[in-house]
C-alpha cells in the first residue's frame, strides 16, 4: 500500500472523461472487488494494474460529481448521518464497511466534494496512517460539536 497520496484532481478528471457506459459500469458495482472485471477501471487507470487503493477510489468516484464542496465531508455527515450509522462503519468487516460508506456517500450525493473524500479513502486500512475508520468517527464527533457549538 502507497504511503504517498496521488493528484486526486486528476484522478477525478479522468473519470470526467469516460465514456458514460464505463462511468455506469463503476456505479453499477456492488462491492470494491466487482471494479476489477469491468473496462471502466481500466480506463481510469490506463497502462497499469490499478492498486487496491485505486480499485477503491474508483468505487466511491461515481458518488462524487464535485471536485470541491462549499461543505466538509465530516459536516455533512454531522449534519445528516446518525451516529449509529457512522458507528456501524467503524465497526463493520471489509467490504462492509466500504459498502456501508458507500451508502452514505449515495445518500450525501451530489454533496460531497472529491477532494474532501479522497484522502479518506486511500488511507482507509492503513496501519501507518492511522485508522480511517477512527479519523471518520473523530470527524464526526468533531464536526457534530461544532454545529452545537453553532460554528459551521
Amino acid at each position: 500500500m502507497s504511503t504517498e497520496a496521488p493528484d486526486f484532481a486528476e484522478y477525478h478528471a479522468r473519470f470526467e472523461r469516460l465514456p458514460n457506459g464505463a462511468k455506469a459500469g463503476l456505479r453499477r458495482a456492488a462491492e470494491p472487488d466487482d471494479l476489477r472485471d469491468l473496462p471502466g477501471l481500466y480506463h481510469l487507470f490506463p497502462g497499469s494494474r490499478p492498486s487496491n487503493q485505486e480499485t477503491l477510489l474508483a468505487f466511491f468516484l461515481p458518488w462524487c460529481p464535485e471536485l470541491n464542496s462549499n461543505t466538509g465531508f465530516m459536516t455533512l455527515c454531522a449534519n445528516s448521518i446518525s451516529e449509529e450509522r457512522i458507528m456501524q462503519i467503524a465497526r463493520a468487516n471489509p467490504p462492509d464497511d466500504l459498502i456501508a460508506l458507500r451508502r452514505l456517500v449515495m445518500q450525501l450525493h451530489p454533496a460531497v466534494g472529491w477532494l474532501d473524500l479522497a484522502p479518506l479513502l486511500w488511507y482507509w486500512g492503513s496501519k501507518k496512517t492511522g485508522s480511517s475508520k477512527r479519523r471518520l468517527v473523530e470527524g464526526y464527533y468533531i464536526a457534530l460539536h461544532k454545529i452545537d457549538q453553532g460554528d459551521k
